[in-house]
């Protein structure tokens, strides 16, 4: 196969509507491994939020709790994971950092000043090996319910503290609220006449609990330069593969700047539309194996 690295979306992509990865994405998965094809997650969750699909598709690399200090010392090379939409690069087993682009503190503090006083709570996301916990909750807002959710679900750690300063904001990789849609526009007004282009920001649909009465959004903020095809050419670059070797797949705005870079780029069937433009090919929808469909099509040279 011309790709020696593909670089796999995990929500609305690799994961299924229940959230899973389903039998035949695994088989196809763990047939591009066989044949020697780097295969790397590429996910805007941190590691504690993905080891659940990880386990799924790296069982056979995967480390028990902990046993980091054995995986640290073991001659085995990482299997690379892109976590925090590129923020951190980590090994999947142990989420141990290999690389991070962390917010320059003074700014992380004007970036939550920014959003201190809006009814929802400020999310830090930061280093856990350095501080302690996932995320740090801050500002005069509350949590939305379904961040809630989401924290109960993915088993992250979490710190309150209403007040910070640049010194509480070490090790952070991003900034974010969870809010409606509507309230996603006030958010970027009030950024882009803070900070400006000295960060990279996006929003787009965020995970919605089981029972949602309505749709909730993600504001996710990073240092500038940061993104998903960022954390995947760092990977790139250590294993000694060109651009045009790697291929990826991805559905949502977080996954734009990979798609335009790889050698080639494929959207999911269910992808939105600026994700469609910017792919090489359209796979099947992830309802539908979408990631099987797309690797069964690169093994066998039909896509190059």
């Amino acid at each position: 196969m011309k790709y020696r690295l593909i670089g796999l979306d995990l929500d609305g992509t690799l994961l299924n509507e229940r959230g899973v990865v389903s039998e035949a994405n695994r088989a196809a998965v763990a047939k591009a491994r066989a044949a020697g094809v780097l295969v790397v997650p590429c996910t805007g969750r941190g590691w504690q939020e993905s080891k659940e699909p990880m386990q799924a598709i790296f069982g056979d690399v995967m480390f028990k709790e902990g046993s980091r200090a054995a995986a640290q010392t073991s001659a085995d090379m990482p299997q690379p994971g892109v976590f925090n939409t590129g923020a951190a690069v980590c090994d999947v087993r142990t989420g141990c950092a290999l690389d991070l682009a962390i917010i320059e503190p003074h700014l992380a503090l004007s970036i939550v000043q920014t959003m201190h006083d809006m009814p929802e709570a400020v999310l830090v996301f930061r280093d856990l090996a350095q501080v302690g916990h996932d995320y740090l909750v801050t500002g005069r807002g509350s949590l939305t319910p379904n961040t809630q959710w989401w924290f109960q679900k993915s088993g992250a750690t979490v710190h309150y503290q209403r007040e910070v300063t640049a010194e509480d904001l070490r090790h952070s990789l991003r900034v974010g609220i969870v809010a409606q849609p509507a309230r996603m526009e006030i958010a970027k007004a009030k950024l882009r006449a803070a900070v400006g282009d000295q960060v990279f920001f996006h929003s787009f649909e965020a995970l919605q609990m089981p029972d949602r009465s309505e749709s909730m959004h993600i504001l996710e903020i990073f240092a500038s330069g940061v993104d998903k095809w960022r954390g995947l050419s760092w990977v790139a670059q250590a294993h000694s593969i060109a651009p045009e070797e790697i291929a990826c797949m991805g559905d949502e705005v977080n996954d734009l700047q990979m798609l335009r870079g790889a050698g080639c780029g494929i959207a999911m069937g269910n992808a939105i539309a600026d994700a469609k433009a910017a792919a090489k090919y359209i796979t099947l929808h992830h309802r539908e194996d979408g990631v099987a469909h797309a690797i069964e099509q690169l093994m066998s040279g039909r896509w190059v």
